[in-house]
């Protein structure tokens, strides 16, 4: 099965995929990724709200802006909402989660369409791209099934499986987040959509790689300083 594939012969299933050229065949590891998406926010519900409430009395009661007399009021009115959401907030909170993992396919196929088509003059179609892109973040469920019994088990959101293993600075520092970044499924899913732009352009893994590696520094970097913000 080529959703299994994937993860141990990628270069043999892109290859079969390009072949076919059919849109149509993002949509299963889309649907997929929307799944475990769900299934993760249902399973990890109780950890997101105890989190949620120990953020927000945090924020709170640490913020200078808010008048001391006032602070326990606005606390008792916030962590009522977390603990009982309106329906609204419900529909939004699951519709947030099952799309995540697809809208980040569909944006990571617009920077391989431009990476691919502009930076090395390659002439290949949206739909071949999103296809590879939609297999290569596969990697992503594997991660979530990795990650979140780690989560329960731990009873914690912060699971590292990269450089942030090294526990160099604090939550929330600009350091911190980089390393966090630099992770091992970031890593092999960059890997997997430069073999398969290889595949796809017919030309030498290395030049993708480094490109998209650039690219994942960047989008690191620029993601954990604008983290380190407005945490």
């Amino acid at each position: 099965m080529k959703l299994l594939d994937v993860f141990l012969e990628p270069r043999n299933v892109f290859t079969s995929l390009f072949e076919r050229k059919h849109w149509q065949d993002a949509l299963l590891p889309i649907f997929i990724t929307a799944v475990v998406g769900l299934v993760s926010l249902f399973v990890l519900k109780d950890l997101l709200v105890e989190v949620q409430l120990v953020q927000t009395e945090k924020y709170i009661m640490d913020n200078s802006e808010i008048p001391e007399d006032q602070k326990e009021e606005i606390l008792i009115d916030s962590l009522d909402k977390i603990r009982n959401p309106s329906l609204l907030m419900i529909v939004i909170g699951y519709s947030s989660s099952a799309l995540s993992t697809p809208l980040r396919i569909l944006m990571m196929s617009l920077i391989v369409l431009m990476i691919g088509n502009f930076f090395f003059g390659g002439k290949s179609s949206f739909g071949n791209i999103l296809v590879m892109t939609s297999y290569a973040y596969m990697i992503s469920v594997l991660e979530l099934l990795v990650k979140v019994p780690l989560m329960i088990t731990q009873w914690r959101m912060d699971i590292q499986t990269g450089l942030g293993l090294l526990g160099i600075g604090e939550p929330g520092d600009f350091i911190y987040n980089f390393l966090s970044g630099m992770d091992f499924f970031s890593l092999w899913r960059i890997i997997l959509l430069a073999i398969g732009m290889s595949v796809l352009y017919r030309r030498e893994v290395k030049p993708f790689l480094i490109a998209l590696i650039i690219y994942w520094i960047f989008q690191t970097t620029l993601f954990s300083f604008l983290g380190s913000i407005f945490t």
